[in-house]
């Protein structure tokens, strides 16, 4: 069982780019971000109409907004990244890091409060992924 689990968790780890120049790692790191965001506004989307359906027109502006706020936040923050490590090439790869690993756990939250029941239904849509951005780099 546990031998299971822990090939379940190797698995499911997004090895890092490894690309042969600066470009090629921002190009996957681009592309693995796009990936995240998209994900992330499937999960929105699908949380709004339940939250629309079930509480009304009110909890979902309010949703809306907080998914607004949380926006401004993670540019805020990833931008910070990115003005730290600004005199280095490194710093695009830092900021898209940030972008990648801010969004799962967006998606991850979203899933978690609206997307998830607290019997036994089954949730709207499967569990995101979040392992791969929770460990060390």
């Amino acid at each position: 069982m546990l031998i299971n689990l822990a090939a379940a968790a190797a698995a499911s780890t997004i090895a890092p780019c490894a690309g042969t120049s600066t470009v090629a790692a921002n190009t996957c790191l681009a592309a693995r971000f796009e990936h995240s965001d998209a994900m992330l506004n499937r999960y929105y989307q699908a949380a709004l109409k339940r939250i629309t359906r079930e509480s009304g027109a009110g909890t979902a502006w309010r949703f809306a907004q907080a998914e607004r706020s949380w926006i401004a936040y993670r540019d805020a923050e990833c931008g910070t990244v990115f003005d730290y490590w600004k005199r280095g090439t490194i710093r695009v790869s830092m900021e898209l890091d940030c972008r990648i690993r801010l969004t799962s756990f967006r998606t991850y939250t979203i899933w978690l409060d609206w997307l998830t029941y607290p019997d036994s239904t089954p949730p709207l849509l499967p569990r995101p992924h979040v392992e791969s951005v929770t460990s060390p780099r």
